[in-house]
């Protein structure tokens, strides 16, 4: 058995078999550093976990989450952001390669990097009220390479113009995309994760794992291949750029 980590950002919870993470950083679970940390942790710790069968993920409150942390972005230097880039693959990497099922329970709003992380579950549920969306070019920020080949293996064919829209999709239009595969009223969502959670983990667990394997390996390739390792440093030079930086400023300005 593993020692049980202990999380400052996220709370973890069981409903049986089933690990819960919800995001609790501030009013919108917004994702730093730290967070991502806590999410990858989260994810090892349930696959060494031999009495965890899956994983559920969600966030406290209304909201799902916005996203990356903008002022903390803002409030450290350029190297910051590589750390917090860094730390985003590897959560998103990480819960996208989990061999054990993993659910999203989208309670509220999940944009930008919050629709992102969603996307690496295997299922997605949706309440109803919520909204969900890439809206990063509306932002004037760049997609990391991780990022994009997520969504193309979540949303196939309406991947490229959900990038390219930047819109936030009620529920119905996040199922008709693929960004979700159910909605329910938020008071249904979370049984409706643990149902589906344990409904998957009841599956022969190796010939799940390697399904997944299996499904994904042309996803995986993609974020390493030779044109992603082009473009990778690239995407991260427009994010430490002093225009990139003064566009996430205007974001965070109050509107009159």
């Amino acid at each position: 058995m593993t020692d049980t980590p202990q999380f400052k950002r996220t709370n973890m919870s069981r409903s049986g078999s089933t690990a819960v993470l919800a995001l609790a950083s501030d009013k919108v679970n917004s994702l730093d550093r730290e967070v991502l940390l806590e999410i990858s942790t989260f994810v090892e710790y349930c696959e060494q976990e031999i009495g965890i069968g899956a994983l559920v993920l969600t966030g406290e409150g209304s909201v799902f989450s916005a996203g990356l942390n903008v002022t903390e972005v803002l409030s450290n230097d350029k190297a910051y952001t590589d750390d917090l880039l860094d730390a985003l693959n590897d959560a998103l990497v990480r819960l996208f390669r989990c061999p054990k099922p993993t659910v999203a329970a989208i309670n509220g709003a999940a944009i930008a990097g919050g629709c992102i992380l969603a996307s690496a579950c295997d299922k997605r549920i949706i309440a109803e009220e919520a909204r969900i969306g890439v809206t990063e070019l509306r932002v004037g920020v760049s997609f990391p390479i991780v990022a994009i080949e997520l969504l193309k293996h979540a949303c196939g064919s309406h991947a490229e113009q959900l990038i390219l829209n930047a819109e936030l999709l009620d529920a119905d239009g996040a199922c008709r995309s693929g960004l979700a595969h159910e909605s329910l009223p938020r008071s249904e969502l979370y049984a409706a994760a643990i149902s589906a959670a344990e409904q998957l983990a009841s599956l022969d667990a190796g010939a799940y794992a390697l399904a997944k394997a299996s499904i994904r390996r042309v996803a995986f390739s993609s974020m390493e291949d030779d044109g992603s390792h082009v473009l990778d440093p690239q995407v991260r030079d427009h994010w430490k750029d002093d225009q990139t930086r003064a566009n996430l400023e205007k974001l965070l300005k109050p509107k009159s």
